[in-house]
């Protein structure tokens, strides 16, 4: 087995040696203090290990010397590989008092590595040996970053050899410090990454608050994507694997398949929301989500597809969607340049960073991997900040338009409250127009009926009169009088738009000529009938105007006319306790009842068994609505035991 394992390494270095050469092995590096690795890497030598079971025995016996060879790049990166790589460091410590050194290898976490030391005499001593099963406490050294310490007295020599496979790319870096200058830089690293952890949380919360208070979800989608920005700097820095699932070593090796793709779908529900893509542009939306799906596609595909091709497509889908997104903000900003502005330009930032990251893993750049990180934190401080003005920016315009349109709301309500005033006014007007036209129609009506009475009256009496029955000319005297009054006052009020209520008369009118006035107009049409027309003279007086009583009393005697077939009419006058004067008048007709009193006072209603009659259904309502314009009472006679008896309350003379 070992022997075969030689051999797949000699052809290895055959095929893929390409970037290394051999040499003899280098002098120890001196040590004198703290020594970064740019000083370090010309001494580094470096074997790989395809068959991934070649020991430390193996690597440092003589038939190996050949395979070593040293990085004629400026870093130690191999890409994304499968074999294991050993590297070899021999150091010599040259300064006069430093015993205790630290290894500090600028990864937070190898699937594997080993770190042995190997002194002049042969001896070895395991320095740290973690496996994907190792949890954080099983670490030497308590840090994010994988550091040991190691015993190296002055003058004296050691070989220091890294076994290691990391999952993902392969690129390394360490430095040896002494045991002050280590405790110096992490503090300083500490205090720096913990610096940059409490300003993003702070957004973090921020955003979530401002969510809250604003019910705007363009601030959640934010912090989101500000969340898993913050949770992929501390997984990047090694702050993940020791605060928050230290005993998780499995999970801390697939968290940047997670935190990547998470970071790429939250960029992209970002973008979607704050550019309103479904509203604005529905093709630029497709897209982004494309690259929310993808992110979460990514992480599907981890589940059958080799992690480290995962990874190294994750780079590549981040700087493609950073493009996507910088594009968006782009085309938004050509109609709305104000509220994107800031958008735009942190995008930019995430682009820089984005680009480092690709060419360093895409295109083999060399560069180093802390300032690929650092590249980004300071991105995402500057994001941090731009998108901040951003929302604000949006949030304005979002307050500004709400205001514009409540203004225009409020503009086209007073338009529509004054448009509402005036069409009600014009409908008030309306109505009164067509209250006072029907008001005249009624009038109209009611002049036609109080004519149609006398004109019978007084055709009847013409004819009597021709026909030598009677001395009729008193008769039509009045009964001529009565319609010249009433044409001349009715034609008068209709011309002058006047109010239709005869004004009050000043002297008291004899209630005894009114009778016999209408007694002599009616008798004709009652002796046609075979009715007795009779008149009780009671010589009272009244203060309502002739005219008002002669028409309530022709239609009323009309009216019990009209309905009698046979018997006979009773007019005559009541004196009531206060003064006044009771009109009324009986027949022997089939009388009313209260119900039926009330529905005939209605104008145009007529009783089911009088339909076959003729006439209009207006005389009891004119007689109604003439007691309504003069205060005075109408009702219906109780004490009747057959036929009807109609009465109105007249004033008292004044």
């Amino acid at each position: 087995m070992k022997t075969a394992a030689r051999m797949l390494l000699t052809i290895y270095m055959i095929l893929f040696g390409t970037t290394i050469s051999a040499r003899p092995p280098p002098a120890p590096v001196p040590l004198s203090a703290p020594t970064e690795f740019a000083v370090l890497l010309p001494y580094v030598r470096i074997l790989s290990d395809p068959t991934r079971q070649l020991t430390l025995a193996e690597v440092i016996a003589p038939e190996t010397e050949t395979a070593w060879r040293t990085s004629q790049k400026s870093n130690l990166d191999f890409g994304y590989i499968k074999s294991v790589t050993w590297l070899h460091l021999p150091i010599e410590n040259a300064s006069k008092q430093t015993s205790n050194w630290r290894l500090h290898i600028k990864e937070n976490f190898f699937q594997l590595i080993e770190i042995y030391t190997v002194s002049p005499d042969g001896a070895v001593k395991l320095l740290e040996a973690l496996s994907p099963t190792s949890v954080f406490a099983d670490r030497d050294i308590p840090y994010p970053e994988i550091t040991v310490a190691f015993e190296l007295p002055p003058g004296e020599t050691t070989q220091l050899y890294i076994r290691y496979w990391s999952g993902g790319s392969s690129e390394i870096s360490f430095d040896i410090h002494t045991q002050e200058s280590f405790a110096k830089i992490s503090a300083s690293r500490t205090a720096k990454n913990f610096i940059f952890y409490g300003m993003m949380l702070l957004l973090v919360l921020a955003a979530l608050a401002s969510s809250v208070i604003t019910r705007q979800f363009v601030f959640f989608a934010y912090a989101c994507y500000a969340l898993s920005g913050l949770l992929f700097v501390m997984h990047a820095d090694g702050n993940t694997f020791q605060y928050l699932w230290p005993n998780a070593p499995l999970l801390n090796g697939y968290a940047t398949i997670l935190l990547g793709a998470a970071l790429i779908s939250a960029g992209g529900n970002f973008a979607r929301h704050f550019l309103q893509t479904a509203q604005y542009n529905p093709l630029l939306d497709k897209i982004l989500l494309a690259t929310i799906f993808l992110g979460g596609a990514m992480i599907l595909a981890s589940i059958v597809v080799d992690h480290q091709v995962i990874k190294k497509y994750l780079v590549l889908l981040a700087t493609a969607s950073v493009m996507v997104f910088v594009f968006s903000g782009l085309v938004a900003a050509r109609t709305r340049f104000r509220e994107v502005r800031f958008f735009v330009l942190a995008w930019i930032g995430a682009v820089i960073s984005s680009t480092l990251m690709m060419s360093r893993h895409w295109l083999g750049v060399e560069l180093p991997e802390q300032m690929v990180f650092d590249s980004m934190r300071v991105v995402f401080v500057v994001d941090a900040a731009l998108m901040g003005f951003a929302i604000i920016d949006r949030f304005n315009m979002v307050r500004q338009d709400q205001r514009a349109a409540l203004e225009t709301s409020l503009s086209e309500a007073k338009r529509s409250l004054s448009l509402s005033h005036r069409l009600q006014h014009l409908e008030e007007q309306y109505a009164v127009a067509v209250e006072l036209a029907r008001a005249q129609e009624r009038q109209m009506a009611d002049t036609v009926h109080d004519l149609r009475q006398p004109l019978h009256a007084l055709r009847l009496n013409v004819q009597s009169l021709m026909q030598g029955g009677h001395d009729g000319q008193s008769d039509l005297e009045d009964t001529f009088a009565y319609l010249e009054q009433l044409v001349t006052r009715e034609l008068s009020a209709h011309s002058s738009g006047s109010d239709l209520t005869p004004p009050p008369a000043s002297d008291a009118t004899d209630i005894d000529e009114m009778m016999a006035a209408v007694h002599d107009m009616f008798l004709a049409e009652a002796n046609a009938k075979g009715i007795e027309l009779r008149m009780v003279p009671s010589r009272a007086r009244t203060s309502l105007p002739p005219l008002a009583l002669m028409r309530i009393l022709s239609n009323l005697v009309a009216n019990a006319i009209k309905y009698t077939p046979e018997g006979r009419v009773l007019v005559g006058v009541r004196r009531c306790a206060d003064g006044s004067n009771r009109l009324e008048v009986h027949d022997s007709g089939a009388g009313l009842t209260p119900g039926e009193f009330e529905q005939a006072l209605h104008r145009n209603s007529r009783l089911e068994r009088d339909k076959a009659k003729q006439g209009q259904g207006l005389g009891l309502s004119i007689v109604a609505d003439l007691a309504r314009q003069n205060s005075l009472e109408i009702g219906l006679c109780a004490t009747r035991r057959s036929g009807a008896g109609l009465y109105v309350v007249l004033p008292a003379p004044d």
